[in-house]
């Protein structure tokens, strides 16, 4: 199944946008534009951008995650916000911490992490891979995203720091699935 639909961002930019999230989709591929047909990862997750002209749709971009795996669930969450987009993958399993760290290091599973892409004409490419400042196991980060200008929202729906306000005291885990938000700017 691939949970096509499952979260949509309309944005409203251009003539019409709509970002639509299915992280159930199985592609192995990567980045934009790729192999749609090849099912070999399941429950990778996929991204879809579509335009309107006047009454006709079209898809203007086909988006997977740069480090696809089997049941990360990119498209998990989705937010769209003028030439910018956000794709939550809450079951990717990176240990990288913040951005741009190594999405190669699978010890974190469940982790969670979000993809930040950009476009320039009808073209996209992803600007960041953003990770937790404490990933851990099973954090869910990604779960839900929001983008509004140049900030971005993520929340960790399963983070177990005990901190309390606002940049808290993350080292200590003994609050299993309080959550967390981490904001970017």
């Amino acid at each position: 199944m691939g949970h096509f639909g499952s979260w949509l961002a309309p944005s409203g930019q251009h003539e019409v946008d709509d970002l639509v999230g299915a992280a159930g989709e199985s592609s192995a591929a990567t980045g934009m534009n790729g192999n749609q047909a090849d099912n070999s990862k399941s429950g990778s997750g996929a991204a879809y951008v579509f335009t309107r002209n006047g009454t006709i749709w079209t898809q203007e971009a086909y988006i997977k995650a740069s480090n696809t795996a089997p049941n990360a669930g990119f498209g998990t969450s989705v937010a769209l916000s003028g030439d910018m987009l956000a794709v939550g993958a809450s079951d990717e399993g990176s240990a990288a911490t913040v951005v741009n760290g190594n999405q190669s290091d699978n010890t974190a599973s469940g982790a969670g992490a979000v993809y930040l892409f950009s476009r320039s004409g009808t073209t996209w490419t992803q600007q960041a891979y953003v990770k937790a400042s404490n990933t851990t196991i099973n954090e869910f980060l990604g779960y839900s995203v929001a983008l509004s200008g140049d900030t971005l929202a993520i929340g960790g729906g399963n983070d177990p720091s005990s901190a309390t306000g606002v940049n808290g005291n993350q080292s200590d885990t003994s609050a299993s699935g309080a959550g967390a938000v981490y904001v970017f700017r």
